[in-house]
């Protein structure tokens, strides 16, 4: 949106600005991918920032500046298989898998818990951004379904948000360039940044369908599952969303 729907001038580097993380299987060539921190530091405005971290981890001049945020939801049933598919892929340093072969199941109990997972637990990641919104901060949330559904609405949503007037011609680009394959694509050319050659990035984009944690394990585990997040996110707007 930014670059008017041309992926050609995407900066990929983006990806992870704000975790520090080697965005390469090599190890010999963690030197020649510049770290996050150097890019927020030296890369001109505007920009465009991609982050897991929570809220609480944003430093206080992030918020005094008002800086607009677009924070996107998602089903937590979907998130909870998709990140379980995404660590199949990491090793740890030592080459030790995250997961170190846990089954889904095994995964699950670990899904509720602080201490297990990098960003914390899903639903305090969304309810801190949730309590910052309504304490006045430059928020826009998004539902994942939604883009699903109607992207065209939510582009125009963004657009507003950041203050960056769109036209129907840069919605359809946009459009266009925000689907599976499109991603598959471009994550195809960030490979080729330097540093970048030996990780396959299109490993990590699966399907993209809402819903798929009804397709996959038994009824039993997702009946776990509902257990597990209708608990996590009681009294708030997503048990109406989710969970009615």
């Amino acid at each position: 949106m930014i670059h008017d729907g041309d992926p050609t001038k995407l900066d990929h580097r983006h990806r992870r600005i704000c975790v520090e993380i080697a965005d390469t299987s090599d190890l010999s060539k963690v030197g020649e991918v510049k770290s996050g921190v150097e890019m927020v530091d030296t890369d001109p405005s505007p920009r465009v920032l991609t982050t897991h971290l929570c809220s609480s981890y944003l430093s206080n001049e992030k918020w005094q500046k008002r800086i607009p945020i677009v924070y996107v939801f998602r089903d937590p049933r979907d998130v909870a298989l998709s990140y379980f598919e995404f660590m199949k892929h990491f090793q740890q340093r030592e080459g030790e898998p995250f997961l170190q072969g846990k089954s889904f199941e095994q995964y699950l109990s670990d899904f509720r818990l602080k201490d297990r997972f990098s960003f914390g637990r899903w639903c305090e990641h969304a309810l801190s951004y949730e309590e910052r919104f309504k304490n006045g901060e430059n928020i826009l949330f998004i539902y994942y379904e939604d883009m699903k559904k109607d992207l065209s609405t939510v582009i125009k949503k963004i657009a507003k948000h950041i203050s960056r007037p769109v036209n129907d011609d840069v919605i359809g680009k946009t459009m266009a360039n925000s689907t599976v394959d499109a991603m598959r694509k471009n994550y195809t050319e960030a490979n080729k940044m330097k540093g970048k050659g030996n990780i396959d990035m299109t490993k990590y984009v699966k399907t993209g369908v809402s819903g798929n944690w009804k397709k996959d394990h038994s009824e039993q585990t997702w009946k776990h599952l509902n257990e597990i997040f209708r608990e996590m996110v009681k009294d708030t707007q997503f048990a109406k969303i989710y969970f009615d």
